[in-house]
């Protein structure tokens, strides 16, 4: 088959997507968790709160009603979690959610298996979130919040109302208009998708 690539070189909400996904070998080892990386349950940070709220009111508050409030590895998080055992945005024709609207890990991450048939730069754009704008503007909307004991869903939609206007104005300068799309593609072996988990568990 051939394996397609697609990176949105974005300067505040970059992307990488894969047809990989959509034939992953994990789908039929579990029926539980049929899904591959889409089993597990997605987490938004301040930002990504902040950026939905801006641009996808909708799905905002429905992340905010469902969600859970965590303290993640990027800080303050909301985790969609509640019981389920799968990202409640996936259907049978993938996600449902705009990319940019989706968190940094689903945005980035191509996990090992399918990368190996992907150019290079791939494991480099991911570590590249750590460098980046929207780092960046998490770790400083995470310094403006005061996390108590009493800090609940209401606590931090009126910190997202309160500090949406100042994020608007922050990224006001960076044009996301049009931005640079890079498509690497490779013909390969579908038999040989999950390569990689085999070899180590041979070892």
């Amino acid at each position: 088959m051939l394996a397609e690539f697609k990176i949105v070189n974005d300067p505040l909400r970059p992307s990488i997507s894969t047809n990989l996904c959509s034939v992953c070998y994990r789908n039929s080892e579990n029926e539980t968790k049929s899904i591959g990386c889409c089993s597990y349950e997605p987490e938004f940070c301040l930002f990504d709160l902040v950026f939905l709220h801006l641009h996808y009111p909708d799905i905002y508050e429905l992340i905010l009603k469902r969600g859970q409030i965590i303290k993640g590895f990027n800080g303050i998080m909301i985790e969609m979690k509640a019981g389920l055992n799968q990202c409640p945005f996936i259907s049978n024709l993938g996600c449902v959610l705009p990319k940019d609207a989706t968190p940094p890990v689903c945005r980035l991450y191509i996990c090992p298996e399918a990368a190996i048939f992907g150019p290079s730069v791939l494991e480099k754009k991911f570590d590249d979130y750590f460098v980046s704008k929207e780092y960046a503007l998490n770790n400083y909307l995470n310094s403006e919040l005061i996390y108590d004991k009493g800090f609940n869903s209401t606590s931090l939609h009126n910190f997202i109302v309160k500090y949406s206007q100042t994020t608007k104005t922050m990224i006001a300068g960076i044009d996301t208009t049009n931005p640079q799309v890079d498509t690497f593609n490779t013909d390969i072996n579908i038999e040989d998708f999950g390569i990689l988990r085999s070899e180590s568990s041979v070892s």
